[in-house]
């Protein structure tokens, strides 16, 4: 685990990059079997700017299929993109930051800030296409 007085970016943004989805079969009272896919990616960002302070971003991908369990050919989708942007302090060397995120723990620190906010409109999108999503997780599993 990184240590007390390891520089730590805040949070400045997150946002929905994109989102798409589709459920035209009869969702109600169906019994959809729904599975979950996800990507994320941590990269450091260098500004151009003299002095500028450097950023990290956190993108995670998000991808549900639901099948009617009866129905076979009845699927719905659902994907999403999410991004988070983090700013160090400035002073801060590229050289020290990557060596930073070269570390896992100090990445799943980064990513367990931005992951239930992602998680969080993921579901209420899949509810609101009529998908029962209140078993999908809001945290991430440490492994």
């Amino acid at each position: 685990m990184p240590a007390v007085n390891t520089p730590r970016p805040t949070l400045r943004s997150f946002r929905v990059l994109g989102l798409r989805g589709k459920n035209k079969g009869d969702a109600a009272g169906a019994k959809m079997r729904l599975t979950v896919q996800q990507e994320i990616e941590v990269g450091l960002a260098v500004p151009n700017t003299p002095k500028a302070p450097l950023m990290v971003g956190v993108v995670i991908k998000l991808d549900a299929t639901a099948t009617n369990e009866a129905d076979a050919s009845d699927i719905a989708t659902c994907a999403a993109e999410y991004e988070a942007r983090f700013i160090y302090a400035p002073g801060l060397e590229e050289t020290a930051a990557n060596a930073l995120l070269d570390d896992r723990d100090y990445q799943y620190a980064l990513v367990a800030q931005a992951f239930p906010l992602a998680m969080t409109h993921f579901r209420r999108e899949l509810q609101s296409m009529g998908l029962d999503a209140r078993e999908l997780p809001l945290g991430l599993p440490y492994n």
